[in-house]
């Protein structure tokens, strides 16, 4: 085990229950993800709401947060991510101590290990709504500490294994996952998602529907493939060993591995890690279809929603698989039981339970809309 991985097993132990609720989601972002920001320059980066992606309304929110807390506040507006480094973004992130981004520019390099900059929070709250909702004032430490003991339960695990009703099956170890680590530089808000599971340790079969979608990573065209009949991915560990299915259907997914790969120069059919969403009330209203990128990039912190990372030999890669309403049993016992998580099963979650009856409560009256219907 790592020390990062270690410290966060520790962590679920030893933080006590929060004092009190946060006010609101502005609140529960700045004061428990960055501090005390008195004096401090906090720089605001915001996608332009044109795209359809982020609204105008949470970020002014947060601006308006830190403000009141004494903050100095920098607000960029940005355009669409790009495959490379944005100069004028990074040159105002070299004047702050903090940086919020509500922009996908955020998430394309989470897994920088050579970052060296001003500490950096990535909002998943797209809009006023989800900030302001219970997704956004769900405590986050409360949640911090739950993702962490989720880390203790899967990560030390002798054999998991996974299902779902269209007939996903795949089994293993996550032993070398504890080992090697696989996370973020950043601070996710909310935080919604446990630690990858490295698939070295794995065999078996998932069933892919609805669409290929982009990681986060990498910007490219096609954007996403939709997939108008189930296909069967096969692998051994970290190699897609074939896909089965209709013909015309494989074909059009081999396809898109080898157009992806292309434009990138990695391993089309290499397979970094899985996991699956763990936020009791992330949901998306919207269907998949009217806009599979930005379903994608949302609902992966959905407890109904499993996602693989695939095509590329470096953490993230570059498509994504998305399995509904997996069964995941750790040990033989079911954590996520179709699409539900049961925290209340294992020792360690069920301590954070004890701790935050208001993070019990959400769990127990899990939000389910994850923009498909099956």
């Amino acid at each position: 085990m790592n020390l990062q991985t270690k410290d966060l097993f520790e962590a679920s132990r030893t933080l006590p229950a929060s004092r009190h609720a946060p006010a609101s989601g502005a609140a529960n972002l700045v004061e428990n993800c960055i501090g005390d920001v008195a004096g401090k320059t906090v720089l605001v980066v915001c996608e332009d709401p044109k795209y359809g992606w982020y609204d105008a309304a949470a970020p002014a929110a947060v601006c308006d947060e830190l403000r009141a807390r004494g903050a100095r506040v920098r607000q960029m507006v940005v355009g669409l991510p790009e495959n490379r480094p944005n100069a004028a973004v990074q040159t105002a992130m070299n004047r702050a101590d903090s940086v919020i981004f509500f922009s996908r520019l955020g998430d394309q390099g989470r897994f920088n290990r050579h970052y060296s900059g001003p500490a950096c929070v990535m909002s998943y709250a797209l809009d006023q709504d989800m900030l302001e909702g219970g997704y956004g004032r769900l405590d986050h430490h409360a949640m911090h500490q739950m993702k962490a003991a989720i880390d203790e339960v899967t990560l030390r695990a002798g054999h998991i294994e996974v299902t779902c009703p269209r007939g996903t099956h795949f089994e293993g170890t996550p032993a070398v996952s504890a080992a090697l680590g696989n996370e973020v530089i950043i601070t996710r808000f909310p935080v919604g998602i446990p630690q990858p599971v490295l698939n070295d340790g794995f065999r078996g079969k998932a069933v892919l529907a609805n669409y290929l979608t982009p990681t986060g990573s990498k910007v490219y065209d096609p954007e996403y493939l939709a997939l108008s009949a189930p296909v069967t991915a096969h692998f051994e560990g970290n190699r897609i060993t074939g896909f089965t299915g209709d013909a015309a259907m494989v074909g059009a997914v081999e396809s898109h591995y080898e157009t992806v790969a292309r434009q990138f120069g990695i391993d089309a059919f290499n397979i970094d890690s899985w996991h699956a969403g763990i936020h009791p009330l992330m949901g998306y209203d919207r269907p998949a279809a009217a806009n599979p990128l930005r379903w994608s990039g949302t609902v992966f912190q959905n407890q109904r929603i499993l996602h693989f990372h695939t095509c590329g030999s470096g953490p993230p890669g570059e498509i994504c698989w998305v399995i509904l309403d997996p069964t995941i049993r750790v040990d033989g016992v079911a954590l996520w039981q179709d699409g539900r998580l049961h925290p209340e099963r294992f020792e360690a979650t069920g301590r954070i339970l004890d701790l935050h009856p208001d993070l019990a409560m959400a769990y127990a009256n899990p939000v389910t809309a994850c923009g498909l219907d099956s």
